[in-house]
């Protein structure tokens, strides 16, 4: 049946494309995890932006040439490039001390928090009930974290800060796309990583052995493959239908923690985590509509 259907309309293709994306970044995540027990956060990155480096040099030098890296708005994208690199980080070293499923469902926070900081930064207005959804999110957070009791571990405090960067970033990606095309975007976001791990990758090098390069080979590929995937995805459904089912790396972060890693959340991860993709998936609905 779906030969017979043009390629933008797709959905059931683009949903599971989607769900492998979702699974694709799980692994990496796991990946991630095992590898920061034994080497450094900068190692780790630099990997991860070999690829992605290489990639987005290799689009913006094909679609613009010499003027590759001129920007309209150039501070943005070096701002915006630093705010990623410093978000993945974040989050590297959330996974050395904390469990999968309770980072995924702290990042799973994320629109929400990019629709807070939309209001404070781009004066975009948004309705009280919005502001509800907003205060129901950080409801959901507040349940995980658990500030202020016995149970609270301050290592919760590391992803709620990525996803505060990556609300930021995504807030920046909208002001830059008003100048600048996403081939350029991607160029600067990939190459400025790049050559900033660059210059303190020899500070935090440790030996590689010939399983451990196997390791951060698969780190580079599965994150290579995850965007692909999702790239894939976008053009053959709408966004508005595929944006919730990102919430399904939560399910395979409490699977591969309990799989590769031996944990199992607490019940109060499960009633946060809920009332996260209630509000996340309420945010998208409003975007379909129009309302938000």
């Amino acid at each position: 049946m779906n030969g017979n259907l043009p390629p933008s309309d797709q959905p059931i293709k683009g949903i599971a494309l989607a769900i492998l994306a979702t699974l694709l970044f799980a692994f990496l995540n796991s990946m991630t995890k095992h590898v920061s027990q034994v080497y450094p956060m900068v190692m780790i990155l630099w990997f991860r932006y070999l690829f992605f480096g290489g990639y987005g040099l290799a689009i913006g030098l094909k679609t613009h040439r010499k003027r590759a890296f001129s920007s309209l708005v150039p501070i943005l994208q070096i701002t915006r490039a630093l705010l990623l690199l410093a978000e993945i980080g974040v989050y590297v070293f959330a996974f050395r001390h904390l469990p999968l499923a309770e980072i995924s469902a702290i990042s799973g926070a994320g629109p929400i928090v990019t629709m807070a900081m939309s209001t404070l930064i781009l004066r975009e207005v948004i309705s009280p009930r919005q502001w509800l959804i907003v205060a129901f999110g950080f409801i959901g957070i507040f349940i995980i974290v658990k500030p202020g009791f016995s149970s609270f571990n301050p290592w919760m405090l590391i992803p709620l800060f990525g996803t505060l960067l990556w609300g930021l970033y995504q807030v920046l990606t909208r002001l830059v796309s008003q100048y600048d095309g996403a081939d350029r975007t991607t160029l600067f976001t990939g190459t400025i990583g790049f050559v900033i791990l660059c210059s303190v990758l020899p500070l935090y090098w440790l030996p590689i052995d010939i399983n451990w390069l196997g390791k951060f080979s698969v780190l580079a590929i599965l994150g290579v493959a995850g965007h692909s995937t999702l790239i894939k995805a976008l053009p053959i459904a709408p966004a508005s239908l595929l944006q919730p089912f990102s919430y399904v790396n939560m399910v395979w972060a409490v699977l591969f923690g309990w799989l590769f890693f031996d944990t199992i959340p607490e019940i109060t991860t499960f009633i946060g985590s809920g009332i996260i993709v209630f509000s996340g998936v309420y945010v998208f609905k409003l975007k379909q509509k129009g309302t938000l």
